[in-house]
């Protein structure tokens, strides 16, 4: 059975992709992402508490399940776990023990739809629920999608872990929704091989390639039409009625900062940005805008190094010039350009990039 041109995997694939643009706030992660994180942890018996006090982190912190997490300290978490438990495939682990819960509201909302379909169309819809970090897009040919995962400008440097986690927990959550050992047609991570893909295609059950230009995994149109085993009208209402009050309250926290930041990547060729100038053009005081910002505990000249600072690093990634960042962000000259970048990392552009770029952890 195929899907007519409108319905609900459509309408998941239009609004699968959130951009940047639209929405430049400070990355974070709920808390209950750690959660499949800890229950695998937990299946290794590893004292979770005693893990985490060792990286500065009181546990307490970090199982609210309301919080959420700068992106700095999730990173952080994950990445001592997968050399502290010595695995080098843990994100793919860490994937396999993903549940409704892992996913907060959304994951709920999700086991409530009536089709993986519907699903799809909620988890695009209301994704920022969970995170931030990763965005995806679709393509559409031959009653096959290819959805293409990649992170915004501003996120920081991460491990493969991440994007392994991602397609992990993705498969995982359609599998235990509808009961179906769904899988992929194929799977592409932009990192380089590891010694072994086996683990790779024990967990997809498709072809894994690796080195490829781009994170994507590729499924059949017809997917959408699986049914959820516990779909339930009643709750879905409830809970997406939740989510919607949830990122509308989200939105709220960081109304200002996300302005302002919009502002900035649309203004960063100009070497003298300032508050006085972003105020002019909110039309508002700069008293009034300070006032704002500290509110949702943002200070402008911090904010203003921390998107230029993310951009440089994700420039410098994806191969341009210094002479090309330094107009990028408004810069006077490539001498001033690399003496705030050694300020900001304490090392050179130059040796920045070549960190990069022989860094097989590294993912563009």
């Amino acid at each position: 059975m195929t899907f007519p041109a409108k319905n609900v995997f459509s309408g998941a694939i239009l609004r699968y992709h959130y951009s940047m643009k639209t929405s430049p706030e400070p990355i974070t992660v709920s808390v209950t992402v750690l959660s499949q994180m800890f229950l695998y942890l937990s299946s290794l018996k590893v004292d979770i508490d005693a893990f985490l006090r060792s990286l500065g982190i009181e546990p307490a912190s970090v199982k609210s399940p309301d919080a959420r997490l700068p992106i700095d300290t999730y990173l952080l978490i994950q990445d001592e776990a997968a050399i502290y438990t010595d695995d080098p495939y843990f994100g793919l682990h860490m994937g396999e023990f993903a549940e409704a819960g892992s996913w907060s509201i959304l994951g709920y909302m999700m086991m409530n739809c009536k089709t993986l379909g519907e699903a799809m169309e909620k988890s695009g819809r209301y994704a920022r629920i969970i995170g931030n970090l990763i965005e995806t897009r679709a393509e559409i040919r031959y009653k096959k999608v290819r959805l293409i995962y990649f992170t915004p400008p501003h996120a920081p440097k991460m491990s493969r872990h991440c994007f392994e986690a991602t397609f992990s927990s993705s498969v995982r959550m359609a599998r235990t929704l509808t009961g179906v050992h769904i899988c992929p047609l194929e799977v592409n991570f932009a990192h380089p091989a590891p010694e072994s893909t086996a683990e790779y295609e024990r967990v997809f059950c498709c072809p894994v390639r690796f080195g490829q230009k781009e994170n994507s995994m590729t499924v059949d149109w017809s997917i959408g039409n699986t049914p959820i085993l516990m779909a339930n009208p009643g709750l879905l209402e409830y809970f997406e009625r939740y989510a919607q009050n949830f990122l509308a309250e989200m939105e709220r926290k960081h109304e200002y900062t996300q302005a302002v930041t919009k502002i900035i990547l649309s203004r960063l060729d100009d070497e003298k940005l300032s508050i006085e100038k972003v105020a002019r053009e909110m039309a508002v005081s700069v008293r009034t805008l300070q006032n704002k910002l500290e509110q949702e505990n943002t200070v402008f000249s911090e904010l203003l190094q921390d998107v230029r600072q993310r951009l440089a690093k994700r420039y410098l990634r994806e191969n341009y010039s210094v002479e090309q960042i330094t107009y990028l962000l408004g810069f006077s000259e490539p001498s001033v350009f690399r003496k705030a970048f050694k300020r900001w990392s304490g090392i050179t552009p130059r040796e920045y990039r070549e960190r990069a770029f022989s860094s097989s952890q590294w993912v563009a």
